[in-house]
């Protein structure tokens, strides 16, 4: 056996010529002294100084509001300050401010050599995302292995090919997660808003097959329960929608295994799983309800819905929940309420205008786990001096931020007059945020355009259909059946077996049909 290296190799990695400005030029296959080959330099130029010192500035900034020993609070309170200083929301901070940290602490070496401009950013982003699995140790040796380079001369082909063997060498594990650890499941809607969505699940593979073999059994162990109930005209199982009953013929086997799947009981052991505080909120609007337009609905605040889903929907509901208000302003109209917990209505009105969490760059959706707050605190012993339970003086939060604003670390302050909420970040930094009024955020009203005109053309297809403007005229329908009969006499006549194509005279004419004249052969 060969020796065992208990640090990763160090291969020379260099250009076989540098790269100077002449060569750049060459490798962008533009003409010398010409506009394009200024142009080129110029982008080599503002990327490798202005665009480096820029990165590399902002890149300290952010490392210096990270820190191993921070909190939890204190983690989330920097990622709210970086968030709102790059204008991001808060996983995307969340990511710069570890990328920061990493870089400056684990990565010296090549950071300096971005500062220096022979190491482009975008090399050096796709360093750190490569070592992240790494441990410290490993991401210093690296660190000095890659900064060994001629990161000067080197093209970026190289670059990447280089930097992915030298990964590798810490096994499998600093490349990729293992099965185990790419356990998941997570919700996907649809990005047409056609009223569907993809429920996602990861593992290992032995995991998912064995599970996709008992969902199958399942499914055709009902399919012949039915098939029976069918002939022998017992109750039919599984019918949850009465079609197999009204059509008189079982599910398939796909309709099957998804019902199973999404009515199942889920098993968790010895921990007893409380009833739902919560339901699906469907917000239809009053016309598309009636019949009377064909406005898309929304699915718990976010996700958009066809009118006509959202008509069963609310044809199948045990109840309402009627919310009042304004036409114009979208304001709720009951008046404030003397009492801490907030009205049904109150709270469903807030649920819809607030589907996510109210703090600046927060994307936590909180339709079902987030918690009602007051803006200013309710006077429990004194509730007439302290801030009312009105929409006006309260939003939802994530159960995170929730804790740090009882904590004191963040301070909403809404100005009664315009609905403007400036918020303190850790008693320094403000940011402001206009108050949502209307039960739809930006995002969702793109969504919905886009579903609006989606139904739109649906409508021009089937207004062209109903006037039948694509079916045949019956000329057209003549000349088709025409070139159909003149087609199976040629291939009636060839395919003769007395047919010599030696000598080849042609098929025997057919007469054309009076409406037609002969074909062109």
């Amino acid at each position: 056996m060969g020796e065992l290296h208990a640090e990763p190799p160090r291969p020379p990695v260099s250009a076989r010529t540098p790269l100077t400005p002449q060569s750049l030029v060459e490798r962008a296959e533009v003409a010398p002294h010409t506009p394009e080959a200024e142009t080129v330099l110029r982008l080599f130029r503002r990327r490798s100084r202005e665009h480096a010192a820029l990165y590399t500035a902002e890149m300290r900034d952010l490392a210096s509001l990270w820190s191993e020993e921070d909190e939890g609070n204190e983690k989330a309170l920097n990622a709210l300050a970086a968030a709102a200083g790059l204008r991001a929301k808060l996983p995307r901070a969340e990511d710069r401010l570890r990328d920061a940290h990493l870089a400056v602490t684990d990565l010296p070496a090549c950071f300096a050599c971005v500062e220096s401009g022979i190491l482009p950013v975008e090399w050096f982003e796709w360093l750190i995302r490569s070592v992240l699995r790494l441990a410290p140790a490993q991401r210093r040796q690296v660190d000095e292995r890659v900064a060994a380079w001629q990161l000067d001369s080197i093209d970026v082909e190289r670059f990447y090919r280089e930097l992915r063997h030298l990964v590798e060498w810490f096994g499998r594990a600093a490349v990729q997660e293992s099965p185990e650890e790419q356990r998941s499941v997570f919700i996907q809607p649809s990005p047409d808003g056609d009223g569907t969505a993809c429920l996602m699940i990861r593992g290992p593979i032995p995991e998912i097959t064995g599970f996709g073999h008992r969902l199958d059994a399942a499914a055709r162990a009902v399919q012949d329960a039915q098939r029976d109930a069918l002939t022998t005209g017992a109750p039919i199982p599984f019918d949850l929608d009465g079609d197999v009953a009204r059509e008189g013929r079982k599910m398939s086997l796909a309709a099957l295994r998804y019902a199973i799947a999404v009515r199942a009981m889920l098993e968790t052991g010895p921990v007893e799983v409380p009833e739902p505080a919560f339901r699906l909120s469907v917000v239809v609007p009053v016309l598309t309800l009636l019949g009377l337009s064909h406005a898309p609905a929304t699915l718990d605040g976010t996700i958009p819905i066809p009118a006509r889903m959202a008509r069963r929907l609310a044809a199948k509901a045990p109840a309402f929940e009627r919310v009042l208000t304004d036409p114009v302003t979208g304001d709720y109209l009951p008046s404030a309420s003397l009492t801490y917990r907030p009205s049904a209505a109150m709270a469903e009105n807030l649920r819809l205008i607030d589907p996510v969490c109210a703090v600046p760059g927060c994307t936590r959706n909180v339709m079902t786990v987030g918690e009602m707050d007051h803006v200013e605190e309710f006077d429990h012993e004194h509730p007439e001096r302290g801030g009312p339970t009105e929409i006006a003086n309260l939003h939802r939060l994530c159960r995170i931020h929730h804790r740090m604003k009882t904590a004191g670390l963040i301070d909403p302050d809404r100005d009664p007059d315009t609905g403007i909420t400036r918020w303190r970040i850790a008693g320094t930094l403000e940011r402001e945020v206009a108050r949502n009024t209307d039960l739809i955020t930006r995002e969702l009203s793109e969504k919905l355009e886009h579903a609006w005109e989606q139904y739109h053309g649906d409508l021009e297809i089937e207004a062209l259909t109903t006037q039948r403007i694509f079916d045949e005229s019956p000329a057209e329908i003549a000349d088709r059946e025409e070139s159909y009969r003149w087609g199976m006499h040629l291939l009636e006549y060839y395919s003769d077996p007395e047919y010599d194509e030696g000598d080849d005279p042609g098929p025997p004419p057919l007469a054309p049909l009076p409406q037609h004249a002969p074909p062109p052969f």
